[in-house]
């Protein structure tokens, strides 16, 4: 525990100096998230409504700024030689991916609009069972699973690490995962926000909403507008609650 977070960083820790093929993710992530974002925009210029997957996508998009400070807090390190911000904060990772705002957009797309799927399969099959109940049968081992596939193969490949692990991990030549800490609290963190992204009124609409009067607002831009911000805050500030624990456990065993 006794090394600087910025000597790691810049550094790499030699595993992650020099990943395997770095590009397709860094090169995928942004390709695949403008032909999401276009296709997108077109349903929204179609219906003049943004489907809840668009919403999504957008808050989730905008989640990104909070991925450095829970890496910091997970002891976690990306390969230098992703085109990085030109940016140094304390208590965030050293080594910054430009490539964060794109993968956070499709990477939460995918799973949310997955679980929505199941969870939805799930209520229809068991009508009696309740939603907190489906959400969490779901949410919790899905987020996990999700994890261990996309950044334990990112992990094995370079293209990130984490230099300190606490309990089992995949470990590799260019990369560790580990098991537990931090893919438990992640998936802790994501069966929280399913809950809430799956909360709805009585009249069938979207309780997050409410907090930007959205579900009273009459139909057009102002209303689109409002529910993007609606989905935006609420997104941000639970993502951002599972940051701050990472920021607060590190704090903790440092």
């Amino acid at each position: 525990m006794n090394t600087t977070w910025l000597h790691i960083g810049h550094d790499a820790g030699g595993a992650v100096a020099n990943p395997l093929v770095p590009w397709v993710f860094e090169i995928g992530s942004v390709v695949l998230w403008l032909a999401i974002a276009v296709y997108f925009f077109r349903g929204n210029q179609r219906s003049g409504s943004l489907s809840k997957y668009a919403l999504i996508f957008i808050g989730a998009t905008s989640m990104f700024w909070l991925e450095f400070p829970a890496d910091w807090g997970a002891f976690l390190v990306y390969s230098p030689r992703f085109a990085l911000f030109p940016i140094e904060l304390p208590f965030t990772t050293p080594n910054k991916p430009m490539f964060m705002p794109a993968a956070y957009g499709w990477y939460f797309l995918a799973i949310y609009s997955l679980i929505w799927f199941l969870v939805d399969k799930l209520r229809a099959a068991k009508p009696d069972w309740s939603r907190v109940l489906v959400v969490l049968l779901i949410a919790a081992p899905f987020f996990y699973v999700w994890n261990l596939m996309v950044e334990g193969f990112s992990a094995l490949v370079g293209w990130w690490t984490y230099y300190e692990v606490f309990g089992p991990a995949l470990h590799s030549a260019r990369g560790t995962y580990p098991l537990v800490f931090p893919v438990v609290p992640f998936a802790v963190y994501g069966v929280a926000e399913a809950l809430v992204l799956t909360w709805k009124d009585k009249n069938g609409l979207h309780m997050l909403e409410h907090i930007t009067g959205a579900h009273k607002a009459t139909a057009g831009t102002g209303k689109e507008l409002r529910r993007v911000a609606a989905w935006v805050i609420t997104m941000n500030c639970i993502f951002a609650l599972f940051s701050l624990s990472m920021v607060m456990f590190r704090l903790a065993v440092e």
